[in-house]
C-alpha cells in the first residue's frame, strides 16, 4: 500500500499544480475553441491537461487516458495501473464562473479506480481518497453519509449527455424517489460531495470514466460503494454511487 500512497502524493501534487493554473490563467484560457452539441471546449482543458500529463509522465511509467488527448499509449500486455484525468471536470462552469469545477485524476487497477483527487479550486476544496485507507477534504479525514431512505436523501446527477424516450424515463422516475435532486454541472465535484456525506448517492448516464473514476474512488475510499457499466474504459458508461446504506440509484 506504500506504492499507493506514494502515487496518491504524485497525484495530488498534478491536480494542485493544474488547479492553481487554472486559477492564475482563467482569462487567458476561459477562451472557447469548439462546440459539439451541448458539449464546450474551452482552452483550459487542453492547457491544464499538458500540465498534468506531463507531471505524470515524468513520475510514473503507467498509461493514462484523458478526455482530450486520449489514450497517451497504447495498452500492453502486463500493464496493470492506468491514469484517468479530466483536467477541467466543469467547463462551461469555469468557462461562466460558476463555482462547481474540478481537476480529476484517478488511478485504476485493473480497471477499479483505487485512488482518487478532485480538486476543486475555485472553493479551495481538495478531496483525496484511497481505497482500503481512508478518505479526506483538505487533509482531514471524511466519510459518506449515515441516511438510509432516499426520501431524506440528496440524488447527484445530471441530464443523459446521450438522451432518448427511454433514458429520460428513467431520470424522470429518480426524480420523483429523492427528497432532493441536485445537477451541479461536475460529475467529479458531485460524487465527491457523496463521499464528504453532503450527498447519498450519484447516477448518470453517458459518462466517461474519466469524468467518475477519481469519485467513484473517494466514494469507495469513504465507506460507500460504486458500481461502472461498460464495455470499455474509453467508451460512455452507466455509473452509479452511494453511501451503502441506500440502493445505488437504477
Amino acid at each position: 500500500m506504500s506504492e499507493l500512497r506514494d502515487l496518491l502524493v504524485i497525484a495530488e501534487r498534478a491536480a494542485a499544480e493544474a488547479g492553481a493554473a487554472l486559477l492564475e490563467h482563467r482569462k487567458a484560457w476561459a477562451v472557447i475553441e469548439a462546440e459539439h452539441g451541448r458539449e464546450v471546449k474551452i482552452g483550459a482543458d487542453k492547457h491544464a491537461e499538458a500540465l498534468i500529463l506531463t507531471a505524470l509522465e515524468q513520475a510514473t511509467p503507467f498509461a493514462a487516458i484523458s478526455e482530450e488527448a486520449g489514450w497517451t499509449r497504447v495498452m500492453q500486455r502486463g500493464d496493470r495501473y492506468v491514469w484517468a484525468v479530466d483536467p477541467l471536470d466543469g467547463s462551461v462552469n469555469y468557462l461562466r464562473d460558476y463555482p462547481h469545477c474540478a481537476v480529476s485524476i484517478a488511478l485504476l487497477d485493473n480497471g477499479a479506480p483505487v485512488l482518487g483527487v478532485v480538486d476543486c479550486f475555485v472553493l479551495k476544496e481538495r478531496f483525496t481518497g484511497l481505497v482500503g485507507e481512508g478518505a479526506w477534504l483538505n487533509g482531514k479525514p471524511m466519510r459518506v453519509s449515515d441516511i438510509a431512505n432516499p426520501a431524506g436523501g440528496i440524488l447527484q446527477t445530471g441530464v443523459p449527455s446521450r438522451a432518448s424516450p427511454d433514458s429520460m424515463a428513467l431520470f424522470e422516475a429518480r426524480l420523483k424517489t429523492w427528497q432532493k435532486v441536485r445537477m451541479i454541472g461536475s460529475a467529479a465535484s458531485a460524487l465527491a460531495y457523496v463521499a464528504a456525506g453532503r450527498a447519498e448517492a450519484y447516477r448518470e448516464s453517458g459518462s466517461m470514466i474519466w469524468d467518475v473514476a477519481a469519485g467513484c474512488a473517494l466514494v469507495k475510499a469513504a465507506g460507500g460503494e460504486y458500481h461502472i457499466g461498460g464495455d470499455a474504459l474509453d467508451q460512455p458508461l452507466e455509473v452509479a454511487a452511494g453511501n451503502a446504506r441506500v440502493a445505488l440509484p437504477s
